[in-house]
């Protein structure tokens, strides 16, 4: 018999975490910093919502109760004011009733489209889907981007998401979409209990979501473990003097690399065998899920702060990681290497 009333599936309890950062030339920290002390993240769970209601053009859960559904506002606080429309849209008549249990990939901070953000923050959501559908044998429904690019394709193909089960994402009227069962699940990145920073992630669910994503895609030959992650190919935070950078790494054995030009499958594959990462802050760095052991060097922008997104990866896939800030040139933020930085990296690691 099906429950009426909200539910929480614990997935996994509490974990505490302890990094460490090795950091031989005393570079800025920023928010690392926050990350070098022992943390204790929230346990992950999944919430099961009856009779809830999905609102608004980026899809704000609200339950029976008329209570904001938190977990649909991932990372993003929202006014008195904008609360209360949102519950009163869903007393509004619904523009369309699905059935089922239904969970929605659609983000509160449309960051759908960011493949960091995608990755981190949207499929996570597929592991509570998963479980849910196992407990229950009910096959889980999910709302999607409605026009989804190729790397969202082939991520929701590895995860075994049929289209069968795929709700394209089209906008709603006033009153929303009623939805018999929503599944709601924040995933990590946004812990509230108070043991770690907010944007901790889980390393339970990126090992999780890795092993996913991984079990497809076939072991290739690769034409170098040693890769440099270029962004000529974006207008923002590239090296200024890559070709002086691609001079040194090449005579390592370094090959670049632009991730966009790959299909996922590609990127998994190459990144999977990676012994050595040199890279300008970015989204190519995302594939560090994928790496099984390497040393990295993370490039910061000096005008974009220091981040602890990737940092976090690395050490939560066991990895070496080392980071550098250089000075920014240009509103672009692009920024010049310092050689000698690079050359401490590659005596430190090779």
């Amino acid at each position: 018999m099906t429950s009426t009333q909200p539910r929480a599936v614990e997935l996994h309890g509490r974990q505490s975490c302890h990094y460490q950062l090795a950091n031989p030339g005393n570079q800025a920290l920023g928010r690392i910093s926050e990350f070098l002390a022992p943390l204790l993240l929230d346990p992950q769970s999944y919430g099961v919502m009856p009779e809830a209601r999905l609102v608004s053009s980026n899809l704000v859960g609200v339950g029976r109760n008329r209570r904001i559904v938190e977990e649909t506002l991932h990372l993003k606080e929202i006014e008195p004011r904008l609360r209360r429309t949102l519950r009163l849209r869903s007393l509004l008549p619904a523009q369309e009733r699905l059935q089922g249990a239904v969970c929605s990939l659609i983000d509160s901070r449309q960051w759908t489209g960011s493949y960091y953000h995608w990755f981190l923050d949207c499929l996570p959501r597929l592991i509570a889907v998963d479980d849910h559908s196992r407990r229950t044998g009910e096959p889980t429904r999910v709302i999607v981007p409605a026009h989804l690019n190729r790397w969202q394709s082939e991520s929701l193909e590895l995860l075994g998401l049929s289209q069968e089960r795929r709700i394209s994402h089209a906008p709603v009227g006033r009153g929303g979409l009623a939805v018999e069962r929503l599944i709601t699940y924040v995933a990590h990145r946004w812990q509230r209990q108070g043991g770690a920073p907010f944007d901790a992630a889980s390393p339970w669910a990126i090992r999780t979501l890795a092993t996913q994503l991984g079990r497809g895609v076939a072991a290739t030959a690769v034409s170098s473990r040693r890769l440099y992650l270029s962004r000529s190919g974006v207008p923002t935070r590239q090296v200024s003097n890559e070709g002086e950078v691609m001079e040194l790494l090449k005579r390592h054995g370094f090959v670049a690399i632009q991730t966009e030009k790959l299909t996922l499958r590609e990127q998994i594959a190459l990144f999977r065998d990676a012994t050595h990462i040199v890279a300008p802050h970015g989204a190519s760095l995302t594939n560090l899920l994928h790496v099984h052991q390497a040393s990295v060097l993370e490039i910061f922008q000096e005008g974009h702060g220091v981040r602890p997104d990737f940092f976090q990866l690395a050490m939560i896939k066991g990895l070496d990681y080392q980071h550098c800030v250089c000075p920014t040139e240009s509103p672009d933020l692009h920024c010049h290497v310092d050689l000698q930085i690079l050359q401490q990296f590659l005596e430190r690691t090779l």
